[in-house]
């Protein structure tokens, strides 16, 4: 795929179990049929990783950041259970796009991103890839009952003034709720495409052990990037995240010659 001089980048709204949903896409300023990516973004959202979509769309993939139900903006309730079904219309949007190649769509989350993109995965079998960047996982052993409290208090901080109707109570049961039922050490089991994994060696947040044991409960094809220095938003580390998520798409989003009408 030769690399386009211009992207085309425009607000677009989706909608949700009744509620309208916020998001950016950036694609090719060409005519065409491209392949494309839903990112995920972490909790709160502060870094949504637009220059990562920016370079896709340069490198002919479409790209589009959403914004879960409840959050910077999208309407509803903040829930880590509504970030499933947001990711799932997201995606679903994505693939109704006239410009976008239906049969080549993958998935990146970034941190708690990793919830949503792992399920995805692991339940639309018409996905063909993923990428986690500094994933969020093992909320069994990170979360029990004894220390949930801890945790809430420390999202409700982060969430203040970017997440919609957030409460304590309503975290505390979703974090439980995860931890049981969609913690992705769990469900990246039954994903069966093939899968990139990226941490820094300063993460804190998600440790490289932990990205590590979701790594290997991962089925192959699979790979796994350190990035020496880099912290979980990969603030001083963004060349080397983004060649290396471009060159993974790039591979397994392969284009069909014929699909480009321009």
């Amino acid at each position: 795929m030769d690399k386009h001089s211009s992207i085309i980048v425009e607000n677009v709204s989706f909608e949700n179990e009744g509620y309208k949903l916020l998001g950016r896409i950036y694609r090719p300023n060409v005519t065409g049929k491209f392949p494309a990516v839903v990112l995920c973004h972490g909790y709160p959202g502060d870094a949504k990783n637009m220059d990562l979509a920016e370079e896709l769309a340069f490198n002919n993939i479409v790209s589009f950041v959403f914004y879960y139900r409840g959050a910077w903006g999208s309407e509803g309730a903040y829930s880590l259970r509504a970030l499933d079904p947001s990711a799932r219309d997201a995606i679903e949007f994505l693939r109704s796009r006239p410009f976008v190649d239906s049969g080549r769509v993958g998935v990146i989350g970034h941190s708690m991103g990793a919830v949503p993109a792992s399920k995805r995965l692991s339940a639309d079998p018409k996905l063909k890839t993923g990428v986690f960047m500094a994933p969020a996982a093992g909320f069994a052993a990170r979360v029990s009952k004894e220390h949930v409290d801890q945790y809430v208090e420390r999202l409700m901080s982060m969430g203040e003034g970017k997440l919609n109707a957030l409460s304590e109570d309503v975290l505390r049961s979703d974090l439980l709720w995860l931890a049981e039922n969609l913690d992705p050490k769990d469900v990246i089991r039954s994903v069966k495409v093939p899968l990139l994994f990226i941490v820094g060696s300063n993460d804190t947040a998600t440790t490289p052990e932990a990205c590590r044991l979701l790594y290997e409960n991962a089925n192959q094809p699979k790979h796994f990037i350190l990035i020496d220095g880099a912290d979980h938003i990969f603030s001083e580390h963004k060349v080397p995240l983004i060649n290396s998520i471009v060159n993974w798409m790039r591979e397994h989003l392969k284009k069909l010659e014929h699909s480009f009408l321009g």
